[in-house]
């Protein structure tokens, strides 16, 4: 799927490694936290540097001893990221020094030293430099002194870096591939990281029963049928007050930064639970940003009755998802498989209607038959005339109708009733529709 090198970032917790991430990705994808542990999935940003490009990849904390099952998953992760590697980038920390947890990180990259880089992080001052030194004893060769916060020796690190990377061809093809980008949303522990790893056929994300397991937006590129998609595992959405500390905070922002980098967003239910409040207001972030939608009902393997429930689900969305009930609706279990491979084509569908283009002349038909079906009224009850009306865009599909009244001179819900009807008549099934009206004069031939 990726013929681009790939550098994974290990080291014990809290020595800098998504500082680092941040700093070398030129981006604050990875969240930051004094908290050890705040990454726990592998998150991978695409990087160019000096020309090469090659695939970054942040890891959780290396740890000698799991207390938890969740630990255990984190170093699940880090060994696949280790294998996966071109390069390792070891990041210490400077300030700490060499402590006993680097000689069991040491025991477990020396059968891979010729890939490994040590990085010692957090050297702030050139006359700290010397402090570094003791990690030679780890017997890895040549050191990388680095300030990932401030960004001292972080350029000399990443030539460093590039210069040990084998050349990679450059394939103009991939570069040409449209990837479609598709936000896996949805509140917290209904399964969004159980439907990405079913997606990709691997233990990609972390998953256990807590809520709130997942804070980065992690990024997965997946090519199936010849179509490549780039799926976003997102932090679960929480209202405002919900969230108890600043990883989960940032992993909140994050999860609405990545609803606005998506072109589709899944939103994913617990069918089990049905639909909520909070879902209502991540359905209408959604709508709000413009992006096409497929509300995924996920656990089904759990529902009894499934025919009947199935529908009191869907009139349960309909009703308290206003802001998408242009979504359609797929019911699957990521955890069976069942009802996966509906999704794909569901979401190429939604594709499709999101780039749909109206010829002009099919749309001005259409203005002429939606006036005379309720012919628009201004608030001051004088004559409303439309002249005619354009497609400006796709993605959402933007339309405009030219009046001899501006749009706030109408009825509010005039553009909601054009909206709803060119949906009827032309399809945008998965999408939103963007209606302005806009005043303009008679020109002299008229």
């Amino acid at each position: 799927m990726n013929t681009l090198p790939i550098i994974a970032i290990v080291g014990r917790p809290n020595v800098g490694k998504s500082t680092l991430f941040n700093r070398m990705s030129g981006s604050r994808k990875a969240i930051v936290d004094s908290i050890a542990g705040s990454t726990r999935d592998r998150n991978a940003v695409i990087v160019d540097w000096g020309g090469r490009r090659f695939e970054l990849v942040d890891t959780g904390g290396i740890m000698e001893d799991a207390e938890t099952p969740l630990d255990e998953q984190v170093g699940a992760q880090v060994d696949t990221a280790i294998g996966r590697a071109t390069l390792v980038c070891w990041v210490v920390d400077g300030r700490v020094g060499l402590v006993a947890e680097e000689q069991y990180i040491a025991k477990r990259l020396r059968q891979i030293s010729d890939r490994v880089l040590v990085v010692v992080n957090k050297i702030d001052e050139v006359s700290h430099i010397p402090e570094a030194a003791e990690f030679h004893g780890l017997g890895f060769g040549d050191l990388y002194e680095a300030s990932a916060e401030h960004g001292l020796g972080v350029a000399e690190l990443m030539d460093a870096m590039v210069e040990r990377l084998a050349e990679v061809p450059d394939d103009d093809e991939t570069e040409a591939v449209e990837e479609l980008r598709v936000a896996i949303t949805g509140r917290p522990n209904v399964g969004k990281s159980s439907l990405l790893n079913r997606l990709v056929g691997e233990e990609r994300a972390v998953v256990t029963a807590t809520a709130g397991t997942t804070r980065d937006a992690v990024d997965t590129v997946l090519t199936v049928q010849g179509h490549t998609y780039r799926f976003v595992d997102t932090a679960g959405i929480r209202r405002k007050g919900k969230t108890p500390n600043k990883a989960d905070r940032l992993g909140v922002m994050y999860a609405e930064r990545a609803i606005e980098r998506a072109q589709i967003c899944l939103l994913v239910f617990d069918a089990t639970a049905g639909v909520t409040t909070e879902d209502a207001s991540i359905g209408a972030k959604i709508e709000k940003a413009g992006r096409g939608a497929v509300i995924v009902f996920n656990k089904w393997d759990l529902v009894s009755g499934r025919e009947a429930e199935a529908k009191e689900l869907e009139l349960d969305a309909r009703e308290k998802l206003p802001h998408l009930s242009f979504a359609p609706i797929v019911f699957l279990s990521a955890l069976t498989g069942r009802g996966m491979k509906g999704l794909f084509p569901r979401i190429r569908g939604v594709r499709e209607q999101q780039l749909l283009r109206v010829s002009t002349p099919d749309l001005n038909r259409f203005l002429e038959t939606a006036a005379e079906r309720l012919p628009p009224r201004a608030r001051d009850g004088k004559e409303v005339r439309f002249y005619y009306a354009a497609q400006t865009g796709v993605a959402p599909p933007r339309f405009v109708v030219f009046s001899n009244r501006a749009r706030f001179e109408l009825d509010a819900t005039y553009p909601r009733y054009l909206a709803r009807r060119l949906r009827e008549t032309f399809g945008f099934e998965g999408t939103p529709i963007r209606v302005a009206i806009r005043k303009r004069g008679r020109s002299k031939g008229q």
